[in-house]
């Protein structure tokens, strides 16, 4: 009787099977890097996207009310606000513009009402948003998103000089 050497054999499949579990290996490693790329990037654009949402936002705002006593810094609840007049029907209205719980929010209300803060309605995702009136009707608008990416202009009131409003960039921090 002949005996078979089985040991090539085992041998060679079980360097199939490690090379199989290697193999397998660094393609569960790149696909986890794979994820957390994306997610990164989701964050990024998200981040991003909240940032134009809310400079858009604001600057139309701006254009909208740039006439003489329309726009003016004041308080919701205590809370700092961007507020802008209109006077529709013989009747004044505010839209305040402000931060709550990581928010940018906007309230459209009568002038004489009651508002309060948490009937606004939310606009875009940030950490912070800070407004400072300066000199020769510059206002300093300071956006921060969730992310903590700064952003920072200046809107111009014109309407004593019948042009529209300039969006002049800051550096970012």
């Amino acid at each position: 009787m002949k005996q078979q050497k089985t040991n090539g054999h085992s041998i060679s499949s079980l360097f199939s099977l490690l090379l199989f579990g290697i193999f397998a290996l660094f393609l569960m490693l790149m696909l986890l890097f794979s994820a957390r790329v994306y997610q990164n990037t989701m964050e990024q654009t998200d981040s991003d996207t909240d940032f134009g949402t809310a400079v858009t936002y604001l600057t139309t705002k701006f254009r909208q009310h740039d006439q003489t006593d329309g726009i003016f810094t004041g308080t919701l609840d205590g809370t700092p606000a961007l507020c802008f007049r209109d006077h529709i029907k013989d009747k004044d209205y505010i839209t305040y513009i402000y931060l709550k719980d990581e928010n940018l929010m906007e309230l459209f209300t009568a002038s004489d009402s009651q508002a309060n803060s948490s009937a606004g309605t939310a606009i875009a995702a940030l950490s912070d948003f800070q407004t400072e009136k300066m000199e020769h009707g510059f206002y300093r608008i300071t956006l921060k998103s969730t992310a903590g990416i700064s952003s920072r202009f200046l809107l111009h009131i014109t309407a004593a000089d019948a042009a529209q409003p300039t969006v002049k960039k800051e550096a970012s921090s």
